[in-house]
């Protein structure tokens, strides 16, 4: 591959220019860059959404891929504009916590109560500081257009991360939330609605993968066992509700053809209790 792909997560959604204009400043440094949405829809400066969603997925993407992951609801402020490398990948992104779920990959044992971490030796991280690889004027409302995408045009053409900036030992930490378990059940949260209402929880299926017995329990409502397809009919709840294993390892709460947010009115933060009996 004579580029690595650069690939875009940001809250910029599709009505608005932001996300093509970064998309053209990138081909204007590098006319033979492969770009890639991997998406544009985070909800609007939901950082842990992003994190979330970067962390699930970036690991389907060519080794040595650029990822520029913009949801910056303290852009223009001191929060520093910084690049992670990872032994797979690098990642540019606003130091407010959106890389803290790629960062939980490689903490043997990640902070409970901390607002920052030390990166492991695995790992090395910058602080773009080098204005010769951005555009001017910055407007203190834009850096994915200012900053982080001609950065990432520059390293794409091959330029070294430490030409880029000054080299850092920690950053921001703002983990997913994690589900705790409490005897035969485990309590957990929504983290994201998708596209088509499904509510994605925190809840790994892993930890179900034993169970004899499921009740999953959210609003109010109870669905009884896991359904193995969004078609399958062994739920029992008048709804419509099921609950299911989704393609990124969590548990999902669905509708048959229709839509769990709206049907229960929920989204980020919701709780979600499940009950479990062993094999």
């Amino acid at each position: 591959m004579a580029h690595p792909p650069i690939v875009l997560t940001t809250d910029f959604g599709l009505s608005d220019p932001y996300a093509g204009i970064m998309k053209g400043v990138v081909l204007s440094i590098n006319p033979d860059a492969i770009l890639i949405d991997l998406t544009q829809q985070i909800q609007p400066q939901n950082i842990r959404h992003g994190s979330f969603v970067l962390a699930t997925s970036h690991r389907f993407f060519p080794e040595s891929s650029i990822h520029v992951a913009v949801v910056d609801p303290g852009v223009g402020t001191d929060r520093r504009a910084v690049l992670l490398v990872t032994p797979t990948a690098s990642f540019l992104a606003p130091d407010n916590g959106l890389l803290s779920g790629v960062l939980g990959d490689y903490l043997d044992t990640p902070p409970i109560n901390a607002e920052r971490v030390i990166l492991p030796s695995s790992l090395a991280a910058y602080h773009l500081t080098n204005s010769e690889y951005w555009l001017h004027p910055v407007s203190n409302t834009f850096h994915g257009r200012d900053i982080f995408a001609p950065v990432a045009a520059h390293l794409s053409l091959g330029v070294p991360p430490a030409d880029l900036g000054q080299p850092i030992q920690d950053l921001a930490w703002l983990p997913t939330p994690q589900p705790t378990q409490q005897g035969d059940h485990i309590l957990g949260e929504v983290i994201y609605a998708d596209h088509y209402g499904n509510l994605v929880t925190n809840i790994p299926v892993g930890e179900l993968a034993d169970a004899a017995k499921i009740m999953v329990e959210i609003e109010g409502r109870k669905i009884q066992g896991l359904s193995q397809t969004f078609q399958s009919p062994e739920n029992n709840n008048e709804e419509g509700l099921l609950a299911l294993g989704g393609s990124l390892g969590f548990l999902e709460i669905a509708v048959q053809n229709g839509s769990a947010a709206l049907v229960l009115n929920a989204g980020p933060g919701e709780k979600v209790q499940v009950s479990f009996s062993l094999l």
